[in-house]
């Protein structure tokens, strides 16, 4: 009987191991075809899908949802100041824009972009070209524009040694019965203090007053029509800023009125609820005026959230 020395493997233990590195020899050389071929199936597969959408026109629900996170937009500003350094013009003249660039995440994203996550820039400067001309993808990315682009404060100031506060949550699309069965088009910003006349509203954006006065249902409101097209409807205020008349141009962070509950009847109602302000905001689409949920644009804006100390 032959012996086995000592540290030598036997024939076909050492046949096997050649084998096995030649394996793992050959995956390691196939992972990054892998890898780049997994990449442009998904460009491929995410560029049918934008195709696929386009063609059915604007999913004016899903627009109206307005799913964003908090930096989203600053984020998408970024990423296209980098790229403007190495692509000033795409195909035919299409602008490396930051609301083309949300647009174009929106559609990718099934127009969910709560956790932030805008789309592959590669993808975005590849696909822009053959879907940036789309008269779908034109005009969303107006209507993000005019809802989104002059966005400056957050409505209700903070007042300075105020324990109480303000709070609001997504009440999009529930049901409310006054006047007839209805889905509330807004965001209600509640005051703790249920005081009326204690928070002051001021503008979101710069603008023109486009009306004033009573509404049955919204009671003393305004309505600012912004520089790119949105109009920021503020209801059931106690009171109007003096002198502010309709016509009038007012710039972002300036004092309209001050909250309050009014609303619910005939011109001077009030206490029908608790105080709050009820922001809505709606843009001009091609299938009229439509709201959009505001709860998202809150969300965005409360880290631009004044202080007042006094202006009561």
């Amino acid at each position: 009987m032959g012996r086995i020395k000592y540290g030598i493997k036997p024939r076909h233990q050492r046949n096997m191991d050649r084998l096995s590195y030649r394996a793992l020899f050959i995956v390691l050389l196939l992972l990054p075809v892998l890898y780049v071929t997994g990449l442009q199936l998904n460009k491929l597969s995410t560029q049918r899908l934008l195709q696929r959408t386009l063609l059915q026109g604007v999913n004016y629900d899903a627009f109206r949802e307005m799913k964003l996170s908090s930096n989203v937009l600053e984020d998408a500003q970024v990423q296209m100041t980098k790229v403007k350094f190495h692509h000033s013009l795409l195909d035919r003249g299409v602008r490396i824009d930051p609301f083309a660039y949300l647009t174009f995440s929106m559609f990718t994203s099934s127009f969910d972009l709560t956790k932030g996550r805008l789309a592959d820039q590669d993808l975005f400067l590849s696909a822009l070209g053959q879907v940036g001309k789309k008269q779908g993808f034109v005009k969303l990315m107006g209507y993000y524009k005019a809802v989104l682009a002059d966005l400056e404060y957050f409505p209700v100031p903070r007042i300075q040694g105020d324990k109480a506060d303000i709070s609001f949550v997504d009440t999009w699309s529930e049901l409310r019965s006054y006047g007839g069965n209805r889905r509330h088009e807004g965001t209600d910003i509640m005051a703790k203090n249920n005081i009326r006349g204690y928070y002051p509203v001021i503008s979101i954006t710069e603008g023109v007053v486009e009306k004033m006065g009573w509404l049955e249902q919204g009671g003393y409101r305004i309505g600012i029509r912004s520089p790119s097209g949105g109009y920021f409807y503020y209801a059931h205020l106690n009171s109007y800023s003096e002198e502010l008349e309709e016509g009038d141009q007012v710039l972002a962070g300036q004092l309209l009125g001050f909250m309050g509950d009014s609303g619910y009847g005939k011109e001077g109602t009030v206490g029908q609820f608790d105080v709050h302000l009820h922001l809505g905001i709606y843009v001009e689409t091609g299938a009229g005026e439509l709201s959009v949920n505001p709860y998202y644009i809150l969300k965005l804006l409360e880290k631009n959230r004044l202080t007042y100390q006094n202006l009561r």
